[in-house]
């Protein structure tokens, strides 16, 4: 089996000079601002939609940093706000306390606590900074287009909108769960509305029903993906194929990549699936060529080691646990299969933008919305589970998920009702 050779995609200049565009240039959106969270699976589908919008080479990240360790842990339900208060709060007290034991000590006056009670402040989203720019460059650079996605980054995207609506157009990746008038886009997977279907209402009690979010089906400027956003398209794939050429062309076909996730609130398991996972791969290990497996970094030790005492001395069979550089493009693009743990909406989304055969494993730990995601793309054709009596040659496709640039003509629409336009 050979890798799918993949299309350039489809070019979407106009060949308008930016002047003669809507008005001049400053109608043209040229930049973006991407608010993320520290986590890779939330920028990922910040940076994927700039990308997908052509603003790739000419967007800033700001990051909203929650403090960690200690009683941060205990309350990390609470706003990121009520964090970062209570972070000033005990970072002042425990320079008095020093001061005043050290008060001849100058020299203590640094950053010897940085590391641990501090917050650093490089890369952070400050609303005031923010504003500040899309205001004054509004004349020369035109309107800025603000992507933020997570829970943490919701009260920054919705004050810049408030301070600066006439000069930014913020989207907000992943329902913000309350006042969705405050962003001008809401882009959200549909599984965020399964709360709402009979269904789930059967599951929950009269009584807390008030406190299940969304409360209300999705209002006009809502847009629903199926799964999570992400930078995944063919331009990548041909350009990873490329790249990982050297190390994947060589391997026995056809390659089946594995990428394991790790255990959510919705989706728990154990050491329980890693043996389900590698009685499984043994089972169909005789119809692969090769086998790559790739754990996530907050894959649990308990599974990780049935992992590697199961597969890790099987010649057929290669583990990547963390080292650099990370193969997970070159897995995508040259991957014939892939079985992915059903845990993770992101890691099946990139895997079922391939078009190639995607297996789920563990969707029977799984409930509630997730359990909903995994319905919706088995009744599409997209995947299949994953039993162990799979012939891993069997070839079949299907339409690739192509959400992240849906999503992006979404917003080009939305920009063109504002009478801007973006940069061709």
């Amino acid at each position: 089996m050979r890798p799918i050779l993949l299309p350039d995609p489809p070019s979407l200049s106009t060949g308008v000079p930016e002047i003669f565009e809507q008005g001049g240039p400053q109608n043209v959106v040229r930049r973006a601002v991407v608010i993320g969270n520290g986590f890779p699976g939330s920028e990922n589908q910040s940076i994927g939609l700039a990308r997908a919008l052509g603003l790739a080479e000419n967007h800033l990240l700001y990051r909203v940093t929650r403090p960690k360790g200690g009683i941060h842990e205990w309350l990390h339900w609470l706003p990121v706000g009520f964090h970062k208060y209570l972070d000033f709060i005990l970072r002042h007290l425990y320079l008095y306390s020093r001061l005043m034991l050290r008060s001849k000590q100058t020299k203590y006056i640094s950053s010897e606590n940085s590391g641990n009670v501090g917050l650093s402040s490089i890369l952070e989203a400050d609303v005031n900074k923010i504003v500040t720019m899309a205001r004054e460059t509004y004349e020369k650079d035109g309107p800025l287009v603000v992507i933020a996605c997570g829970r943490d980054t919701v009260s920054i995207a919705s004050s810049i909108r408030r301070l600066a609506s006439e000069n930014v157009f913020v989207v907000q990746i992943q329902h913000p769960r309350s006042h969705l008038n405050r962003f001008d886009m809401v882009i959200t997977p549909r599984h965020d509305y399964y709360p709402l279907t009979p269904e789930a209402q059967e599951q929950v009690p009269r009584f807390m029903r008030c406190w299940i979010t969304p409360r209300e089906p999705p209002q006009g400027h809502v847009v629903l993906t199926t799964g999570a956003l992400h930078g995944i398209d063919y331009a990548t794939l041909r350009k990873s194929a490329s790249a990982w050429h050297d190390e994947f062309a060589a391997l026995p076909k056809p390659l089946v990549v594995v990428n394991i996730g790790w255990p959510r609130r919705n989706c728990r398991y154990g050491a329980d699936l890693a043996k389900q996972l590698t009685d499984a791969l043994l089972s169909v290990l005789g119809s692969c060529g090769s086998v790559r497996i790739a754990l996530s970094y907050k894959t649990p030790e308990k599974v990780s080691r049935v992992i590697f005492k199961e597969l890790g001395d099987n010649p057929k069979v290669y583990i990547w646990s963390g080292q650099e550089p990370n193969p997970y493009m070159g897995h995508l693009a040259w991957g014939d299969a892939f079985v992915v743990t059903a845990d993770s909406v992101s890691l099946i989304s990139e895997a079922c933008s391939t078009g190639k055969p995607v297996y789920v494993i563990g969707g029977d730990h799984c409930k509630w919305k997730i359990a909903d995601f995994h319905k919706s793309l088995r009744e599409r054709g997209v995947v299949r589970s994953f039993t162990g009596f799979e012939d891993m040659s069997e070839s079949w496709s299907y339409p690739p998920l192509s959400d992240t640039a849906e999503a992006a003509m979404r917003v080009r629409s939305a920009l063109a009702a504002r009478g801007w336009s973006l940069r061709s």
